[in-house]
């Protein structure tokens, strides 16, 4: 019986240690994920100005220069199996937009 109770001991330290383990592990993973994400975000930056600069020469129309640099994106996006909020970056296009139509303003 008492080898019995030793194996029952031995299983719930078990079990509960992985009870705490599992949910540290996942926070782990999700806060190194968001960190590559972070860190890869000035480059995002970077790459959604080049994109913007080269849909300049090729479209007249804003919402087609748009239109293109997602469509650029997404397909970066997808081959680096990269997530984005899509969401944020439209709304970073736009803010560029705003901010050179401030620093260039029409002549």
């Amino acid at each position: 019986m008492d080898q019995f109770n030793f194996w029952i001991q031995a299983i719930i330290s078990i079990l509960s240690g992985i009870a705490v383990i599992v949910p540290l592990i996942a926070a782990l993973v999700k806060y190194v994920h968001k960190a590559a994400q972070e860190k890869n975000w000035t480059q995002m930056i970077i790459l959604v100005m080049n994109l913007m600069a080269e849909a300049e020469k090729m479209f007249e129309i804003g919402a087609e220069r748009k239109e293109w640099v997602l469509a650029e994106l997404h397909a970066v996006a997808d081959t680096l199996n990269y997530e984005i909020d899509w969401v944020v970056v439209s709304e970073m296009i736009d803010s560029i937009c705003e901010v050179s139509k401030e620093v260039n303003p029409p002549v």
